[in-house]
């Protein structure tokens, strides 16, 4: 080891003198750079600082849209309008610019199918007003109802079947087969069908042939297999499909009127009701023997409808119309309850029966009589089956 305090000798500058151990905090006289290396090394630094500021600003611009600032923006569009009175107004309304965000609302009708029947028709002219005249009948106003809710249902993506498109009679059980049919239609699309090619071709076969009769009566064959109480085994085959069928409603389409019985003159109901079915109700209406028909079966007692969705469904159609469009507020106790009529009774599919309105009313009627006024009612309803829907999922 070298001692510091010894002299040292100056080295022959002269000399060549190899120096294996030099370290790096040994200094050496720098040496001139070329003109081209200075412009490499500026040309490398340049490219780094162009790197480095791409990133921190793409950076940045990622952080603002993920935080939604750029996910929609407006700008104010200033319009001017001259009156018929000569003045002029100018206005400012929003027009949307850009989005990001899907054009198709989340809770729309995209992907569901609604059945839709309007009620009586042919000889059969259900309500009018005045009482029992020929204007302001049950038949027309139905169908029209349908034609416009059928456009607002069809204009918010879903897929719509009327049951009834002409001014016919088409007997309960006609109408009730033909949900049938359209619910295996839409089952086989979809590659569930429950049963047999064969078996298929058998209910298909015994549907048509009530529709073919087209007669509510047991004793001309208009109810076929339907017949009776209770749920036989053709009828449940077809009820355990619907079951599945999740995202498909019925909706009966009906208007109301009440009379004096003497005098014919209208009494003060008005409003909307909603009925729907449950195997209870169902049960005790059919466990009276004036509801059991002549020679048809008696069946034990059915359970296995959806008994809780027809309630939610109904219940959320009341409160949708009338949110929007409160003289239909019904003024009668009850406006949502249980009933057992047989075109809700005899199919597995979550419906209703919905009175739209009493005609012998006069702010119901001209409700009912004015398409004008039937759109909000028919988008409310749209809107209550878009709740019901949601609420499902």
């Amino acid at each position: 080891m070298m001692n510091n305090n010894q002299p040292q000798s100056r080295p022959n500058r002269g000399a060549h003198q190899p120096n294996p151990t030099r370290t790096y905090s040994q200094t050496r006289r720098p040496t001139r750079m070329s003109k081209a290396e200075i412009a490499r090394r500026q040309f490398i630094a340049k490219c780094i600082i162009v790197v480095c500021m791409t990133l921190v600003l793409g950076g940045g611009v990622f952080l603002l849209f993920r935080s939604g600032l750029f996910s929609k923006s407006s700008s104010k569009k200033e319009t001017t309008i001259t009156t018929t009175a000569g003045t002029v107004v100018t206005t400012t309304s929003a027009a949307v610019e850009s989005t990001t965000e899907p054009t198709t609302p989340p809770d729309d009708l995209t992907g569901y199918t609604v059945i839709l029947d309007p009620g009586h028709g042919g000889w059969d002219r259900g309500t009018s007003y005045p009482y029992n005249s020929d204007q302001n009948e049950e038949p027309t106003i139905t169908i029209r109802i349908a034609n416009i809710l059928a456009d607002e249902l069809r204009g918010r993506g879903a897929t719509v079947y009327i049951t009834r498109t002409e001014d016919n009679y088409y007997s309960l059980y006609y109408r009730i087969a033909e949900v049938h049919l359209i619910c295996m239609d839409i089952a086989k699309e979809r590659g569930i069908l429950p049963f047999s090619a064969e078996r298929e071709q058998e209910l298909r076969g015994m549907l048509q042939k009530i529709k073919e009769v087209n007669d509510n009566s047991y004793d001309k064959g208009g109810m076929g297999f339907m017949a009776g109480t209770g749920v036989g085994a053709d009828l449940k085959e077809l009820f355990e499909m619907e079951y599945q069928l999740t995202d498909v409603v019925f909706m009966s389409i009906h208007i109301n009127a009440h009379y004096d019985e003497t005098t014919f003159e209208p009494v003060n109901h008005h409003g909307i009701e909603v009925t729907y079915v449950t195997d209870d109700a169902v049960n005790e209406y059919e466990g009276k023997p004036k509801n059991q028909t002549s020679g048809a079966p008696v069946r034990d007692p059915y359970h296995g409808r959806p008994n809780e969705h027809n309630l939610l469904y109904a219940q959320t159609l009341y409160d949708a119309i009338i949110a929007d469009n409160p003289s239909l507020a019904s003024n009668m106790d009850k406006p949502v309850y249980t009933a057992n009529w047989a075109v809700i009774r005899k199919i597995g599919l979550v419906g209703t029966l919905l009175e739209f309105g009493f005609i012998s009313h006069e702010t119901d009627r001209a409700i009912l009589i004015d398409d004008a006024k039937l759109q909000p009612v028919c988008s409310s309803v749209a809107d209550g089956l878009e709740e019901y829907f949601k609420q499902i999922r």
